[in-house]
């Protein structure tokens, strides 16, 4: 978050990645640094230790909102 803080307050735009349970903590730090909008790329969290979740379809549905992120500011 405290990069994201630097390179935003540099004019330089981010998306910061984060699981889904962090979520909340995220955009409450990211509020409390005063970037309150600050782009986030929520993703699911492995549930009960299961790590089958699909890689490829999570990187075709956040690659959108990535390039988004990083080029519409």
């Amino acid at each position: 978050m405290l990069d994201a803080f630097d390179f935003e307050t540099q004019g330089r735009p981010t998306i910061t990645i984060c699981h889904d349970t962090f979520e909340r903590a995220a955009r409450n730090h990211a509020t409390a640094l005063g970037l309150p909008d600050l782009p986030l790329l929520v993703e699911p969290a492995p549930r009960a230790g299961n790590l089958t979740t699909d890689a490829d379809a999570l990187a075709e549905r956040g690659l959108e909102r990535v390039v988004a992120a990083l080029t519409a500011r």
